[in-house]
């Protein structure tokens, strides 16, 4: 029932959002950043760190984007927590799991993916590609030459996130995925398959109408426990105007429908790779998840040795309603394992 009123509530939106067209379309820049004052009260709201920014190459015919993360903890720590999020998410995210990390002495890198939070906003949804994410991660990972990783992803995070372990597996020593899944373009193969993908395939059909007019606001208040206004305005901060949303548009209709779709194609080849995994790896799904669940069959084959959970009371964006109860799960299993 639940699921449903989400896909209603969004539909109510689209509708009312998508009555006109945005003005001047024909010039408008390649290119946006949000202005800095939209993030002023980062600080009271639980996010206090200091922006750091490095610049990539994503399209030759673009200037460098800028990928901004946070960089918190000791540099020489043994072990690195790569932090990832998924859509219409940024790192303000994992503002509550972040104290617990750095004040068990590691080093927390988050980042936010080109088109989300802080980071460079490319206006043209077309811009936006699986392989983008994948190299915007991947070359940050290389930049900052981390080692001995842990990686923690949520939603489209996951993919995204494995998609650089495959390319880079020596830099990652553990894997920790929340509420994710590694799509390998067989939702549409069988009946049971599309039952199994209703909720993500009514999602897709929403953000398709949304366009660039997705309601953050809404997704929130219907997705996660995050009822504060004061929340939402963290949410909403990356996006002055629909200007600014080509990515949370885009980024769920990246999800391959078919196995010869390349970013499938890309998936199995991950998949593959990940076959070949040794270290120690976490699943975990929040009991009221209903977006990404069909893929846990997949990390289970893939991983038969891995932890296991199901975190409770928590919704979609799980980082969001039980910060500190996952902070503290992954705190555990890097520390003793599946105990």
């Amino acid at each position: 029932m639940l699921f449903w009123s989400v896909v209603l509530t969004l539909g109510v939106c689209a509708v009312s959002h998508t009555s006109g067209t945005l003005s001047g379309k024909k010039t408008e820049p390649v290119v946006v950043r949000t202005p800095e004052d939209r993030f002023s009260d980062l600080a009271r709201l639980g996010y206090p760190w200091e922006p750091k920014y490095a610049y990539q190459n994503v399209y030759e015919e673009l200037p460098p984007l800028r990928v901004h993360y946070i960089d918190e903890g000791p540099h020489d720590a043994p072990e690195t927590l790569l932090l990832l999020h998924g859509t219409p998410a940024w790192s303000f995210l994992y503002r509550s799991m972040i104290p617990a990390f750095l004040k068990a002495g590691y080093r927390v890198v988050a980042v936010d993916n080109i088109g989300f939070g802080r980071s460079d906003k490319l206006t043209n949804p077309d811009l936006y590609t699986h392989e983008l994410h994948v190299k915007t991660v991947t070359g940050l990972v290389r930049a900052l030459d981390l080692k001995g990783v842990t990686l923690v992803a949520q939603d489209l995070g996951g993919p995204t996130g494995l998609g650089a372990v495959a390319r880079d597996p020596w830099r990652y020593r553990r894997l920790a995925l929340l509420n994710t899944w590694l799509p390998q373009g067989d939702i549409l193969s069988s009946t049971s398959n599309i039952l199994q993908h209703i909720p993500y395939l009514s999602w897709r059909t929403v953000t398709s109408v949304l366009g660039r007019h997705v309601p953050v606001k809404t997704v929130f208040t219907v997705a996660s426990d995050a009822p504060k206004s004061a929340v939402h305005k963290g949410y909403e901060a990356p996006f002055p105007s629909a200007l600014y949303k080509a990515g949370p548009a885009k980024w769920p209709l990246i999800i391959p429908l078919s196995t010869d779709d390349p970013v499938a194609v890309e998936n199995q080849r991950v998949a593959a790779a990940l076959k070949e995994w040794e270290g120690p790896v976490l699943i975990a799904y929040s009991d009221r998840e209903v977006f990404t669940v069909p893929g846990r069959k997949l990390f289970e084959n893939l991983f038969p040795y891995a932890c296991t959970s199901t975190i409770s009371e928590a919704g979609h964006f799980l980082q969001e309603d039980q910060g500190p109860a996952v902070a503290s799960l992954i705190l555990t299993f890097m520390k003793d394992g599946c105990h």
